[in-house]
């Protein structure tokens, strides 16, 4: 049933790729950072100029390993209501093609060395959704809502917030550039 699921959402992230899609995300900021575990969280969302996609970075320093002693959890929240929720621990979050793809590609963090050591992490230039994340996405306004807990007592270390808009059928705007 697991493996139907996930060849399900497969099939319809390609048939929305393939189609015009608007993705704006906007105003992330950090509800709660728990200075136990991490301290120095910021994230911003912003884009270089008009015609440039909206970025998210975030940045923030490990106090204690992190490993499968923590849980990731992210969730895709419509503002109309009903929530897409996936959670996993850090060492196994690592084990899939895309998050490897996408850890690569947007972090500092050194794949093959879990748990991680304290430091100084960051994730830049972020497109949202990452476009190999395998969550379907409908037209609509959401919030990205990106936790870490403690695995055992789910005492929240923290909870980052995003918005996106998403309009699937919007036709690519022209760019004119002046030579």
């Amino acid at each position: 049933m697991r493996r139907f699921f996930f060849i399900f959402i497969i099939i319809l992230v390609s048939a929305v790729m393939l189609c015009y899609c608007d993705f704006r995300q906007e105003r992330a900021k950090v509800r709660y950072c728990n200075p136990k575990y991490l301290t120095d969280c910021v994230v911003f969302t912003g884009r270089k100029s008009r015609h440039e996609p909206y970025l998210t970075n975030m940045t923030g320093t490990l106090v204690v390993p992190f490993g499968n002693n923590v849980t990731i959890a992210l969730t895709l929240q419509m503002k109309s209501g009903g929530d897409f929720r996936v959670t996993t621990k850090v060492c196994e979050a690592f084990q899939s093609k895309w998050m490897k793809e996408f850890t690569i590609r947007h972090t500092n963090l050194t794949l093959g060395h879990c748990p991680y050591p304290p430091g100084r992490y960051r994730y830049m230039n972020m497109e949202l959704p990452p476009k190999n994340v395998p969550i379907p996405v409908a037209d609509g306004d959401y919030y990205i809502r990106f936790q870490m807990l403690v695995t055992d007592t789910n005492e929240e270390i923290c909870d980052l917030i995003t918005f996106l808009h998403f309009e699937q059928n919007k036709k690519p705007k022209k760019i004119n550039k002046k030579t």
